[in-house]
């Protein structure tokens, strides 16, 4: 009898608990399945759309990638323009859209629409990248501006020093401002610098780069005529 009492004894305590907290474990066993089939249709969807991003890239590379000394025709523009915007309006923080970017601001510049390409690149500035594609950006941006001689914004997007990779390139574009500016010694501080952070074996761009040093050399150390000379000459 002892046995059977305590078994009521434990269903009446079973029924208790269960009104006390059967509404919690219910609603706690419907979130956990709301949020495990939340978090799968999440992850298909991203997984879609990173497929759908990585295709439309594609097509674009396909489109953009044209052989040596051929260039794109203007409905090849149009449809590189078109894949672009669709991967920068659907992936903003991603390498598709800031590669995109990049595509859209170097057709921008072959077809001398400068003010183009500053927009492209302040776009994937203030899509906050990672550090080598905003050091990538400010590169690329420094020289639209300094085409565009807008020198004091070209020489701010160099600051401050980038990493070890973009040494050579940034203290070029620095150096390209300077002269621009007739600063020559520090162009060719800026040269030097450059040269001192290039491969050697990089033969085209270690020799460009001598050049640009040499020719500084020249011109800050070529002889001015004297007063007597000139009125000699006169």
């Amino acid at each position: 009898m002892s046995v059977h009492l305590s078994e009521e004894e434990q269903l009446e305590v079973l029924k208790r608990w269960w009104k006390d907290y059967g509404k919690i474990v219910i609603s706690a066993v419907v979130i956990a399945v709301v949020a495990y089939f939340g978090f799968t249709a999440w992850q298909d969807q991203k997984r879609q759309k990173a497929e759908k991003a990585s295709e439309v890239y594609e097509q674009l590379l396909k489109l953009v990638n044209v052989e040596p000394g051929k260039t794109l025709t203007d409905a090849d523009k149009a449809t590189a323009a078109h894949l672009a915007t669709e991967l920068k309006d659907a992936n903003s923080k991603s390498m598709y859209a800031y590669s995109a970017a990049f595509f859209l601001a170097k057709i921008a510049v072959e077809d001398n629409k400068l003010d183009a390409a500053v927009t492209e690149l302040k776009w994937v500035l203030s899509a906050k990248p990672d550090a080598a594609t905003e050091q990538l950006a400010r590169l690329r941006l420094a020289r639209v501006l300094t085409a565009q001689k807008a020198y004091v914004d070209a020489l701010a997007q160099l600051s401050p020093e980038p990493a070890a990779a973009f040494t050579a390139e940034y203290a070029e574009a620095r150096g390209d401002i300077l002269k621009s500016q007739g600063d020559l010694d520090a162009a060719r501080t800026a040269y030097e610098k450059a040269l001192a952070a290039t491969d050697p074996q990089q033969q085209e761009r270690f020799m460009l780069l001598q050049m640009k040093v040499d020719d500084l050399k020249v011109d800050s150390n070529m002889p001015t005529a004297t007063p007597a000379v000139e009125e000699k000459a006169q």
